[in-house]
């Protein structure tokens, strides 16, 4: 028997996935569940695993560290025995795994001061008459210098830049000299552009793959070992510039479309947490006990939030191609912030999960972000999502729908509040804010209302949910 291994999709978004590295060999047995490499996706660094126990076999050529491979493609297989025959697959891209480069230094310091805005056809620079003079008291050439402003024009940031990038790359020559071999570099493809783009010379790179292969990983640490530190002076009179990481610039690149697309209609309400603390005081032993950790505030509201979306279907809903579809089942996306950016992993049927296994879910969702690193099923099928900053002494926050899904639902932190009684007497209450954020294509105001009243309902007679 032979069983594909191929690029899976992890999110509704993903295109591709960057090949990290390996973490099997030609011909190594195999079990089901062990992972065979690692890959850099749009969510986070995962491990893909093993399909079926075996052995892997006809690993793509191509596919190595620092390659991106679409998803879908084929790159490997998993056969019962060594005797099979697998399919040969085509070179990835058409192309050699590696690239040899001259071990020879570069004849000029080559920098990149951002992205590339073509010249106009008639080879004219465009530049203000001050960024020119400036130009010339730095002794710049300033046909040389890349310009990111309007119309391909070059700014005085292009300038600090430039001066901040070739003081920077004069100094990694000064510290590590090239070596006198004459011996090739090599290098992947994709590590080859990266060097090119970042003004990395690859002879002063150290290679982590076979045989000293040179790869997308190696480049980009390199480079960020010899950034110029936060200093004035070195990176120009505008402030630092810092790079987005792809999960980064895919969640911005989101939330741009969600608000230019999504007509967003926000609701409020707050709900009186007294009896959901009494809840997890009487039950949290229990659940530390079954789930290793503590319950949560968190925990709790993901369960209470699938109960509502049970009695109210339509926001447990997408808005896709001027429809809305009705989603079978109920999965949960968790927001969970890093230094590296936003992860939402998914908890799949809370409603059919009791707190301890909710709980459980969420200790190994933290854990697997403190390392970035998720399985391809974390992040799998997402039909509502949570975000809850009160652990950030947040107190009430409106956040942006997750396309294609309808509905968002954030939660402040938990304040002693002064709160009017049926007796007419005043009293402090932990209260909490809860603002639904809904996709006016998909809901009214009405239907989102009823939701979190619901949602309002079930903490403060939380009993609803056990």
């Amino acid at each position: 028997m032979i069983v594909e291994v191929f690029m899976p999709k992890m999110s509704d978004h993903m295109e591709s996935g960057v090949i990290v590295g390996w973490l099997c060999q030609e011909n190594q047995a195999v079990e089901k569940g062990q992972p065979l490499f690692e890959l850099e996706t749009d969510k986070a660094t995962a491990e893909l695993e093993s399909p079926a126990s075996g052995f892997l076999r006809g690993i793509r050529v191509g596919v190595i560290a620092g390659v991106d491979v679409p998803v879908g493609d084929t790159i490997a297989f998993i056969t019962s025995s060594l005797d099979e025959v697998v399919p040969k697959l085509p070179p990835f891209g058409g192309a050699l795994p590696t690239v040899s480069v001259p071990n020879t230094p570069s004849p000029a310091v080559r920098i990149s001061s951002g992205p590339v805005i073509e010249a106009e056809a008639d080879g004219v620079v465009r530049a203000t008459p001050v960024v020119r003079k400036l130009a010339r008291e730095l002794g710049l050439d300033i046909a040389q210098i890349k310009a990111t402003g309007s119309g391909g024009r070059v700014t005085e940031a292009d300038l600090h830049s430039f001066m901040a990038a070739k003081k920077s790359a004069e100094q990694v020559q000064s510290t590590h000299p090239v070596p006198a071999s004459v011996e090739p570099v090599k290098i992947t493809p994709v590590a080859l552009s990266i060097a090119n783009e970042l003004g990395v010379e690859p002879a002063l790179v150290k290679g982590s793959g076979p045989n000293h292969l040179i790869t997308k990983k190696d480049v980009q640490e390199f480079a960020l070992s010899t950034q110029p530190g936060v200093d004035r002076a070195e990176t120009g009179p505008d402030g630092q510039w810092l790079e987005l990481n792809k999960t980064q610039l895919l969640t911005g690149q989101r939330m741009l479309e969600s608000v230019q697309t999504a007509p967003q209609f926000i609701l409020t309400t707050h709900a009186d947490m007294t009896r959901v603390l009494d809840l997890r005081a009487a039950v949290g032993a229990q659940v530390e006990a079954d789930a290793g950790v503590r319950l949560s505030v968190t925990g709790i509201l993901v369960k209470v939030v699938s109960i509502a979306l049970k009695r109210h279907p339509r926001l447990n809903s997408s808005f896709v191609n001027g429809r809305i579809k009705l989603h079978s089942q109920i999965n949960i996306g968790v927001a969970v912030g890093t230094e590296a950016g936003l992860f939402v992993p998914v908890i799949s049927n809370p409603d059919l999960k009791t707190l301890a296994e909710i709980t459980r879910d969420l200790k190994g969702f933290q854990e697997k972000a403190t390392r970035q690193r998720f399985a391809p099923q974390d992040f799998a099928g997402s039909t509502f999502t949570i975000s809850n900053l009160g652990m950030y002494g947040i107190d009430q926050f409106q956040a942006i729908i997750n396309p294609p899904e309808s509905a968002i639902l954030a939660v402040g932190r938990i304040i002693q509040t002064p709160v009017g009684l049926p007796d007419g007497q005043l009293a402090l209450r932990p209260m909490m804010a809860l603002t639904l954020t809904i996709d006016h294509r998909s809901l009214d105001g009405m239907q989102g209302a009823k939701f979190l009243a619901t949602v309002k309902e079930c903490l403060e007679q939380p009993y609803l949910i056990l």
